[in-house]
């Protein structure tokens, strides 16, 4: 006995499943650091209580993209101009707002304050570049054969 009827699967509907699945991804995410922000800023509570959570969408976030990036293939590979464009804009996103918040940091203080906001960046975009690289050679590899 049949309680529903069958759908014939095919590119169309895996396709819109997987847009779906993002698109609300994206909305929980966005959330998600919505209630994080408010909780920080608004509520004022300490951040050691939020680190849980922060954890989790930090998880959550980074664990899409590398997945996106490796078994989709789909997301562009930097060129090295590229790479050197996104870690300026990065690496000067957040010294500015570092400043803008917390002032000019002492001398000794800098492995607290300018190594992770130089060499932070550079880890994240170097890593992009390298699972992106893997995933559009993956591919590559599939498609090939």
């Amino acid at each position: 006995m049949m309680l529903f009827e069958k759908l014939e699967r095919d590119e169309r509907t895996f396709a819109a499943g997987g847009q779906v699945a993002g698109i609300w991804l994206g909305i929980t995410h966005v959330l998600l650091a919505g209630v994080i922000f408010y909780r920080l800023y608004i509520l004022g509570q300490p951040d050691e209580e939020l680190r849980d959570v922060q954890t989790i969408l930090a998880i959550s976030l980074f664990g899409h993209m590398i997945t996106q990036l490796f078994l989709g293939g789909l997301l562009p590979v930097p060129t090295w101009r590229g790479m050197i464009v996104g870690y300026g804009v990065l690496a000067g996103t957040i010294a500015s707002v570092c400043l803008a918040i917390y002032g000019v940091p002492e001398a000794a203080q800098w492995q607290n304050t300018w190594l992770p906001t130089l060499v932070g960046p550079a880890l994240f975009i170097g890593l992009y570049r390298l699972v992106a690289w893997l995933g559009r050679r993956r591919i590559e590899s599939l498609i090939g054969d």
